[in-house]
């Protein structure tokens, strides 16, 4: 038990220290991406920095199995290097016990993994977008928690979601007279822009008078939009931005209004089987470091080994996903493939140790 909570320890402080050392080189690549921003309005390097900074969850979710394989490379790399494994084996620690510990060091990760994916990711992504919106769109403000707002003569909008394809969630629109009272509010579960006018569905209007509060409800709507569309193009999501449960929502709807659903079905299966990515890379690192070739082998050799496997896989992913979309593949099938190649792969390899 001490061995295993010690091997599962090392594979842990490794994996994070790389995940660490690789966020910290992507926040770089991707301020340098913004200095062209820097200048335009209210958007400055601080700016640029916050808004990097948000977008770290993300990053570090997209690169978690890279980093799990190269980490995990180094972990069990720095206890043979140290012959720390030889000793092991000797004293009568069975491989299938190393590969116990490992996977437990995995779990943990792999919980991390999915608690940035779903739910500090999302939102951090949102804020990012909608506050460099503001920083660049001067007519656009940050909502509080979520959302933006903007204002169109005498009416206020606040937009909670805006996902692809110009697809509002939770839009209010809030009516002022020339007092600056409030007369009307109008809130809208589902909103779709198309020429110039906005399709509103789950409409509840609420007309406020010194009689009280009217409330009346409309299944469909139409008015002319009051946002410009140009304006979303800076704070769409994009799939991979949005979280298991989200894709599973919108994918539902699209499917339902007989609506392009194949690239978000494939977002969502590509998170449910990123736990999986993560658990076959973790344990394709143990034939890799148990190898006598990868024995001999110093830390240089083992990091260019891990990032030739990691970008190899990210190419190798990418191409069969876009290769179902084509061909129109089941979703299920071009996001699961790569998942599941890595992880016979790990396991074949596994087999073979002596």
């Amino acid at each position: 038990m001490i061995i295993d909570r010690y091997i599962a320890r090392v594979i842990l402080n490794g994996t994070l220290m790389t995940l660490m050392v690789f966020g910290a080189l992507f926040a770089f690549i991707d301020f340098v991406r913004n200095l062209d921003a820097i200048g335009t309005h209210n958007y400055g390097a601080p700016q640029a920095f916050i808004y990097v900074m948000l977008n770290m969850p993300q990053r570090l979710y997209q690169i978690f199995p890279s980093s799990m394989l190269v980490g995990g490379l180094l972990s069990l790399g720095s206890l043979a290097s140290n012959s720390e494994l030889v000793v092991m084996r000797a004293a009568g620690i069975s491989i299938a016990r190393i590969i116990r510990a490992t996977l437990q060091a995995g779990f943990i990760l792999v919980i991390i993994a999915v608690l940035i994916g779903e739910f500090v990711a999302p939102v951090a992504v949102s804020s990012a977008k909608s506050m460099r919106a503001q920083w660049l769109e001067q007519r656009v403000a940050l909502g509080y928690g979520h959302g933006i707002w903007s204002k169109d003569g005498n009416s206020f909008v606040h937009v909670g979601t805006v996902l692809p394809d110009t697809q509002l969630r939770d839009v209010s629109v809030y009516d002022l007279n020339e007092q600056r009272e409030l007369v009307r509010t109008t809130h809208a579960k589902q909103v779709q822009y198309r020429n110039g006018q906005w399709y509103m569905t789950g409409v509840v209007h609420s007309d406020v008078s010194a009689q009280g509060i009217v409330t009346s409800r409309s299944q469909h709507e139409t008015r002319p939009a009051m946002v410009r569309p140009e304006l979303f193009d800076v704070l769409v999501l994009e799939p991979e931005d949005m979280s298991a449960s989200e894709l599973l929502e919108y994918s539902s709807y699209l499917t339902e209004n007989d609506l392009e659903s194949d690239k978000f079905r494939l977002a969502f299966w590509v998170k449910v089987f990123t736990p999986l990515t993560c658990m076959g890379m973790l344990l394709l690192t143990i034939p890799l470091v148990l190898s006598s070739s990868a024995r001999s082998g110093g830390t240089g050799q083992r990091i260019m080994i891990g990032v030739l496997i990691g970008v190899g896989f990210i190419v190798f992913n990418r191409f069969v996903n876009q290769l179902g979309i084509i061909y129109g593949l089941y979703p299920v099938l071009s996001a699961g493939l790569p998942s599941i190649a890595v992880i016979l792969t790990a396991v074949f390899m596994a087999r073979r140790i002596r």
